[in-house]
């Protein structure tokens, strides 16, 4: 029976899925979820198979199948879960008020590593699968926020009032502050000191504000 359902699955991907409707259902993909970041904990993405994450979630393969295509569509899962999450944290980040140091940079910095903790390993080895794999597309709605925030409250740095930008000048900053953060998620050993990461980050915000604003 569960092979039978895996080979269909992996034939035909429409058939055999279940929207997730039940509290029952979402148990269970919570189960297949937490599994796999174990998993990638333990052995990283390479060592991830689809009958792996079903033993340690305690279900069977068919189970498994009847929720995902196969390995990349639980990954693709996991970053959902992620991105959603750091999403969240940098909306917030942007309607707080601002530090005094460093004003909004600081908090955004915070919001993306938030999640990053006693699990940072497993989350940035997913982060850095979808990445390599082009899939790094879902981020896009929140760069979509910050670039709106910041064309139209404009940027607090903490040395006066906020600096409004255009959208051309809100793009390239959003994407250099996003590479910046990508780099934090992916990158493994040989990291910078996450304080000084903050510091040059600043430094870099406040000097494209202080080069963008308006001549007197």
């Amino acid at each position: 029976m569960a092979q039978r359902a895996a080979g269909k699955s992996k034939g035909n991907p429409a058939v055999g899925r279940r929207e997730p409707r039940q509290k029952r259902a979402l148990a269970k993909i919570g189960l297949m979820l937490e599994a796999a970041i174990r998993l990638i904990e333990e052995g990283g993405t390479e060592a991830l198979t689809t009958n792996a994450i079903a033993a340690r979630a305690g279900v069977s393969i068919g189970t498994l199948y009847q929720y995902f295509d196969g390995k990349d569509a639980i990954l693709d899962a996991l970053a959902k879960q992620e991105v959603a999450g750091t999403t969240e944290r940098v909306k917030a980040a942007m309607a707080a008020p601002p530090q005094q140091r460093g004003g909004r940079i600081p908090m955004l910095l915070n919001a993306v590593l938030a999640s990053y903790g006693g699990r940072r390993v497993a989350h940035r080895r997913v982060m850095t699968h979808v990445m390599s794999r082009g899939r790094a597309g879902g981020m896009n709605p929140l760069f979509a926020h910050i670039i709106d925030a910041l064309s139209n409250q404009g940027l607090e740095t903490g040395g006066g009032a906020p600096l409004k930008l255009s959208a051309a000048q809100a793009f390239v900053l959003t994407h250099a502050m996003a590479g910046v953060m990508r780099g934090v998620l992916t990158t493994g050993k040989g990291l910078p000191p996450r304080e000084e990461i903050e510091v040059a980050l600043t430094q870099l915000v406040t000097g494209f504000a202080a080069a963008s604003a308006p001549s007197t």
